[in-house]
């Protein structure tokens, strides 16, 4: 297990016990892939359980009728093709999870296509392959992701918002990989981590993106999978214009050298802005660069809401000689302007549970000191608690 360091709870710091309100599963593993995911699904056995159930419950609701499960799971199976074609380690690493949680692959499968099956538009496939209708899901994403780069340090965050059930099923992951890298982040029980920094003092906290030249090939989460573990940032940018994948997403990424690099894609074109000049960065989920504006998806204005107050007030810390790492928790509880338009996301109770979203983990990336503070569910009612690389 991770060493805990102490409770961070933002602009002031007080020793607390290892404790939230909201639990989440520590799990450190090591040796192959399968024998990663292993200890993954027997470590959280419940909470993977309990998320592909109420995936499985609610497929339907979520996918506005029409997709159900069953279903998805057949449709996973055209992903999972290209996916252990290029990528089959994670394809090995979840079957370890399925080992240890008694379920089955195809189950996990959908779950970790879930940007996926929350395309705006259809997904073509090769000659061979049906093409895959588009779905639109109830509730899509509305993380945000942001980063300081100033007075010698490097801080990297992030808001993770999805389905409710996550919020109340998260793991801690630390990782170590069969070549010695070791990643830490907060996900879902189910899922590949695809979000937090790796030893190499590298983070990745990717957002969605919805493009619109969708197309039967790797998933976006094993895209993101393989780029947290890249050994430079050069290659983590390589890995995230994998040839295959299957539609855009944003890689959001800063490391110790002072980099904040931020790599736009869709499934054909990519735009990529370095931003380490500026001493912050943040993305929210829609395309920012100019040259990516035809792939856009999604004509949500929240999401650029979010974004202006991000930069606001990442501009207003850096300026004032903030600390980095108390600036960044500061942005992630933001509520400005609005319930609909707030960094920090909570749920709408008058909506059945599976079309509500909200943000269901935070993250603080230390990189400096390879420290990852993590909450469970909202950052403005959950303290973080810190944990040591």
């Amino acid at each position: 297990m991770p060493a805990p360091a102490r409770a961070f709870q933002g602009p002031t710091t007080t020793e607390l016990p290892m404790t939230s309100p909201i639990p989440f599963v520590h799990v450190q593993a090591k040796g192959t892939y399968r024998d990663v995911g292993r200890a993954v699904g027997e470590a959280a056995r419940d909470q993977v359980r309990a998320s592909v159930a109420f995936f499985a419950d609610g497929f339907s609701t979520m996918t506005q009728g029409r997709l159900t499960f069953a279903q998805a799971v057949e449709q996973a199976a055209a992903y999972a093709r290209h996916a252990r074609r290029w990528l089959p380690q994670y394809v090995d690493e979840l079957q370890g999870v399925a080992d240890g949680s008694g379920l089955a692959l195809q189950e996990l499968l959908v779950l970790n296509c879930g940007e996926e099956f929350t395309a705006v538009e259809a997904a073509v496939g090769e000659a061979s392959e049906t093409p895959l209708p588009a779905v639109g899901a109830a509730s899509g994403d509305r993380c945000t992701a942001v980063a300081v780069a100033a007075a010698g340090r490097h801080v990297v965050g992030h808001n993770m918002d999805w389905y409710v059930v996550d919020a109340v099923n998260n793991v801690l992951f630390d990782l170590t990989v069969p070549d010695g890298t070791r990643i830490m982040g907060i996900a879902g029980a189910p899922y590949l981590l695809m979000l937090g920094m790796n030893s190499h003092g590298i983070a990745n906290v990717s957002n969605s993106v919805h493009s619109t030249d969708n197309r039967i090939g790797v998933p976006n989460v094993f895209v993101r999978r393989w780029s947290l573990e890249a050994p430079t940032a050069e290659e983590a940018r390589a890995r995230g214009l994998l040839e295959a994948r299957a539609r855009g997403t944003n890689h959001f990424f800063g490391d110790v050298g002072g980099r904040l690099w931020d790599l736009e894609t869709s499934a054909t074109a990519s735009a990529f802005v370095d931003h380490s000049g500026a001493g912050s960065m943040a993305h929210t989920n829609h395309y920012a660069a100019p040259a990516m504006a035809p792939f856009e998806g999604s004509r949500h204005e929240e999401s650029r809401v979010r974004l202006g107050t991000a930069e606001r007030l990442l501009a207003e810390g850096v300026a004032r000689g903030d600390d980095p790492v108390e600036l960044v928790a500061r942005v992630l509880r933001c509520h400005d302007p609005s319930p609909d338009g707030a960094i920090c996301g909570h749920a709408d109770g008058s909506m059945v549970a599976a079309e509500q979203g909200m943000t269901v983990g935070s993250m603080i990336c230390d990189l400096d000191e390879r420290r990852l503070h993590v909450c469970a569910g909202p950052p403005c009612e959950n303290p973080y608690q810190t944990y040591s690389m």
